[in-house]
């Protein structure tokens, strides 16, 4: 989500009179375009269109996410049989497949019926196997697999739907299976059905319920909220639910979810309930789509409070995104890591944000100058910088992409930024959150046994996050890309690269990113040895162009929606709201800033201050100005937002 006219830049003639503007009246907010509905946030069900918002037609059934060990598998030959079980609630689709890590060589059977050869998934060790939908039922769906290949096996004790036989297929044993017999769990085996799910949720950007005109609510009452949904009103039963509160973002004080059930209902409001938030429960029945939503606040101006007129407020769009994200906390071992690799002394010499990313990711790259050695133990080390940068040296194990990634993103964090891995087809990299261009950018900190080529990538001078990187080489524009190194190698246009160098830009037709970058603390949602093999674990968020996931069928977490990948942090909204006396104004903040340590302030040009995300604002006669930043526990300071106001004591009530 992102907060919706968080911010606006008004000149002074366009100040307004308070009490006149906010005498009884309303300010409609309208959902109906593509761009409207893609400020929301969904749970994965629901595609977004230029025809309204819908369920996606695809669901994946899955009793595993593949965390587990490349190793830990069953090998199957002629007599050597594995048998996975789907519980399908609904076998109607327009088409199924079934797929598997590892399962290449083996035949497959479905309900006793023998499918055609498989197919591999393109530059994976997937196999899909396509299903007849007339061999599907309702209930228990049962997948055999013989003959050949392997299959991943995932510790766990339910639903115990996966299950061995020794003596082909004559008798099955849902315990055992692995080596000699050990392991209890799930085959790594999927099945995907071109189908509607049972429900989609899209959620709104939180709302300003004050208008367009004026980022200063008035003192003022909200009566009551009123919703509209589609023209022709959207047929049950669709859950249509409205909440509101008095803080920007949703808290313990928001009233709870209220489902108007009716098309059109009148929502009470508190008084102190200027933000609300509507969301939309579509069931696969009838394939209902949402086209239109109205939010109409009916508001009661009381008149008086401060006659200040606004003159500018920094423009402030916070972006959320659909799924959680689990930030590095401090800990001991990251300032450890901090501390014995004295990464302050590592960037000190960068005059700017991105001198001193380029200084750390030259520094990571180096400490192994060997990489893509398995060393004296040939071990492949877990996503942990203080484990890599004892070993990586001799080096004692494995250091590759994976692992010079891992130490960009987790000294990165060390240091109080804000990094996070990116898995690409075949390559892993890096991207960082950046203050000084407001946005995600690529760090490609171990691309080739060549340490001298580690770069990032730019546009126009502008660094380039993943999600660019692949538009540009969707349209054939890698030519407006230069590869960035370090001196003296310079730059290389993109259409320039050598391929025998370092990855190529193919790598980007598909690329995901972790839920999380907290692994110095537990290694866990997450696969051990990634990289090792081809990836298998679906603990990660795949970007595609599309809502039905064509470049990832294997997945289960996928998504379009820009803002679900490149959610924004470390800005800080700013909300004024006049009060009972002429000369004070209450301030209000918002921002998403991980590890949020404080505000500060600095009042008409003075010492910064720590402030609460509340505080009142007396004003003086004339010109008012305050700045405001975040400041995370690392004390990495935040974008600076600004706001000035003028105080006409003559016009005051």
């Amino acid at each position: 989500m992102f907060l919706l006219f968080a911010a606006l830049l008004i000149s002074p003639s366009k100040a307004v009179d308070l009490k006149e503007r906010w005498a009884t009246r309303a300010d409609k907010k309208t959902w109906a375009t593509k761009a409207d509905f893609e400020r929301c946030t969904t749970d994965g069900n629901v595609e977004i269109g230029d025809d309204g918002v819908h369920l996606r037609k695809t669901v994946l059934l899955q009793d595993e996410q593949g965390m587990t060990h490349y190793n830990n598998a069953q090998a199957l030959d002629a007599t050597t049989w594995a048998k996975k079980q789907f519980m399908v609630d609904d076998p109607a689709c327009e088409h199924a497949e079934i797929m598997a890590f590892y399962g290449k060589g083996a035949k497959v059977t479905c309900n006793g019926q023998e499918l055609k050869e498989g197919d591999v998934i393109p530059s994976t060790a997937w196999m899909a196997w396509k299903v007849p939908v007339k061999l599907l039922k309702r209930g228990l769906n049962e997948f055999v697999f013989s003959g050949g290949g392997s299959l991943l096996i995932e510790p766990s004790l339910a639903p115990n739907r996966s299950a061995l036989s020794l003596d082909g297929g004559k008798t099955w044993d849902f315990d055992r299976m692995g080596a000699g017999g050990v392991e209890n769990g799930e085959f790594a085996a999927r099945l995907r059905l071109a189908q509607y799910p049972k429900e989609g949720v899209i959620t709104s950007e939180v709302v300003d319920l004050v208008g367009n005109e004026a980022a200063m609510r008035p003192k003022t009452t909200i009566s009551h909220i009123q919703l509209d949904v589609n023209p022709d009103r959207l047929p049950s039963p669709a859950i249509i639910e409205i909440r509101s509160g008095a803080t920007p973002s949703p808290d313990a004080s928001w009233s709870p979810w209220r489902d108007i059930h009716a098309p059109i209902n009148k929502i009470p409001s508190p008084e102190t309930g200027r933000w609300a938030q509507w969301r939309a429960a579509l069931p696969s029945a009838k394939n209902q789509r949402l086209q239109q939503v109205e939010l109409k606040p009916i508001l009661n101006g009381e008149g008086g409070g401060a006659a200040a007129q606004i003159l500018e407020i920094t423009p402030v769009t916070i972006q959320r995104g659909s799924w959680p994200f689990a930030h590095q906390q401090p800990s001991s071992r990251v300032e450890l890591l901090r501390k014995r690799y004295k990464l302050d002394d590592v960037v000190s010499k960068g005059k700017t944000e991105l001198e001193k990313f380029v200084l750390l990711r030259d520094w990571c790259r180096y400490t192994a100058p060997k990489g893509w050695d398995a060393g004296a133990t040939q071990w492949v080390p877990p996503w942990d910088a203080l484990v890599i940068l004892e070993t990586n040296k001799a080096p004692l194990a494995l250091c590759m992409c994976t692992h010079f990634s891992t130490l960009f993103v987790q000294c990165a964090d060390a240091l109080g930024y804000n990094a996070r891995h990116l898995i690409l087809d075949h390559h892993c990299a890096a991207e960082v959150w950046s203050n000084q261009f407001h946005k995600w950018i690529v760090m490609d900190t171990g691309n080739s046994v060549d340490p001298t080529l580690n770069c990032h990538f730019e546009k126009d001078g502008v660094p380039l996050g993943a999600v660019e990187i692949h538009q540009l080489l969707k349209a054939d524009r890698l030519k407006e890309i230069e590869a960035v190194y370090t001196p003296p190698r310079g730059r290389v246009r993109g259409d320039d690269l050598s391929k025998k160098d370092q990855c190529g830009f193919i790598n980007y037709r598909r690329f995901c990113q972790p839920f999380r970058n907290n692994h110095m603390t537990t290694p866990f949602p997450g696969e051990p040895e990634h990289g090792e093999a081809d990836y298998y674990c679906d603990a990660y968020l795949w970007w595609n162009d599309q809502a039905v996931p064509a470049a990832t069928p294997e997945y289960g977490k996928s998504t379009c929606r820009v803002a679900d990948y490149n959610w924004t942090l470390n800005e800080t909204a700013i909300y004024l709201q006049a009060t009972d006396a002429a000369d004070t104004l209450t301030v209000m903040f918002d921002t998403v800033t991980p590890n949020f340590d404080k505000f500060l302030v600095s009042v008409d040009g003075g010492k910064w201050e720590a402030k609460t995300a509340l505080f009142p604002w007396k004003l003086h006669a004339g010109e008012n100005k305050f700045q405001v930043k975040s400041v995370n526990q690392f004390g990495v300071e935040g974008m600076e937002s600004v706001a000035r106001v003028n105080l006409n004591f003559k016009s005051a009530p």
